[in-house]
């Protein structure tokens, strides 16, 4: 981050970027090896030191990653690993650390800003997502249908960026679901380490209850599975790819963040109206649009709220753009140069002759 040079009424005049010190880093179970390398590779970049205090369901990657950075050369402490639970969590939030990075749940995040503001401590919060998958009239329903499938599906669904919410204009929803179906049905469920499988089982016998529970209640009250839609008699705390078409408003899997292979699909009578259901959200971190009009690409990623837009393609990080989100999604940004500037002192400096000093201000004239 070299200095940038501003012209002012100075001898020289520049912002420079000055590491912030110790960033401290409590990371999720998803992603567990990523997470932390999207965290830790920018503020070491920057001239940090971190502390990462992984998921306790995941604290293996963490070690892994530690031992590497340390074979590959990097002094001790320079990246430190802490293990534990909350209690852990709460204690490196209250240490000297300067920032405090948190990717995780919408509550975790407001109970680490509650703690982190004790002391004015700078936050940047990943929080939870909701999606929008906008399907306009005029979409190429081949590709929307393909990209559907990777979009929610990623990591079984366990994704903040997963297409969780879907919304299709009503002319042409039969022909979509017809196509999202009939790859759904092809998708492969078993074990997570055979190359050959796309869905895997989720985290713990409690997110499969949760997501459980947001299916049966979009069934009670109309929804219907046109696909899968019950947990699977097998070892592993497996769940079925699900369509649920006859979606509303009311039911919990589009109030709520549904984090598992579970697709429900709401018609809306036009692309106006399909923007304006998926921005009624508590959400905003990404959002997919599918149409072929690209001369109106801007217009609509504009009227979209959310932090990420992507058009005609699935939501995913990239580490050349930032990516963070609006509402209660987050706070600040990640990856690229905006990542960059979260994690650093951004200082300006002016510097005068040593004869004259800083002129004066300008008299008042009036």
């Amino acid at each position: 981050l070299e200095p940038e040079v501003v012209a002012t009424d100075a001898l020289r005049s520049y912002v420079a970027f000055h590491p912030r010190g110790v960033l401290g880093s409590i990371m999720p179970w998803n992603f567990p090896m990523w997470q932390i390398v999207r965290f830790a590779v920018p503020a070491l970049i920057a001239g940090n030191t971190v502390v990462v205090k992984p998921a306790s369901a995941t604290p293996q990657s963490a070690l892994n990653l530690e031992a590497a950075f340390r074979e590959a050369g990097l002094p001790d402490h320079v990246f430190q690993v802490v293990l534990g639970d909350r209690t852990t969590a709460t204690a490196l939030i209250r240490s000297p650390v300067s920032v405090v990075s948190l990717t995780g749940s919408v509550p975790t995040g407001i109970a680490v800003a509650r703690e982190a503001s004790k002391d004015v401590k700078k936050v940047v919060l990943e929080l939870g997502g909701s999606d929008p998958f906008i399907v306009a009239e005029d979409a190429d329903l081949d590709a929307a249908a393909k990209g559907a499938v990777a979009g929610r599906f990623i990591n079984n669904g366990q994704s903040c960026i997963a297409a969780k919410r879907f919304f299709v204009v009503d002319s042409v929803a039969d022909d979509f679901l017809a196509k999202f179906a009939e790859r759904m049905r092809n998708l492969k469920v078993g074990d997570p380490l055979d190359p050959s499988t796309d869905i895997g089982p989720l985290v713990n016998a409690g997110q499969r209850e949760e997501i459980e529970g947001q299916v049966q209640d979009a069934l009670a009250k109309g929804a219907k599975a046109v696909v899968g839609g019950h947990r699977l008699s097998r070892p592993g705390w497996f769940f079925e790819p699900t369509l649920l078409a006859g979606v509303t408003k009311e039911m919990r899997v589009l109030r709520e963040e549904t984090f598992g292979p579970v697709a429900p699909v709401l018609r809306v009578p036009d692309l106006e109206s399909g923007i304006r259901e998926a921005n009624d959200s508590e959400f905003g971190l990404g959002a997919s649009l599918w149409t072929r009009n690209l001369d109106r690409a801007d217009e609509l990623a504009r009227q979209i709220e959310s932090g990420l837009v992507f058009i005609n393609g699935a939501v995913k990080s990239d580490p050349r753009m930032p990516f963070g989100g609006i509402k209660h999604s987050g706070v600040g940004r990640e990856l690229s140069r905006y990542g960059l500037l979260e994690m650093v002192n951004v200082k300006t400096v002016e510097i005068f002759s040593g004869e004259t000093g800083r002129p004066a201000p300008p008299k008042d004239t009036e």
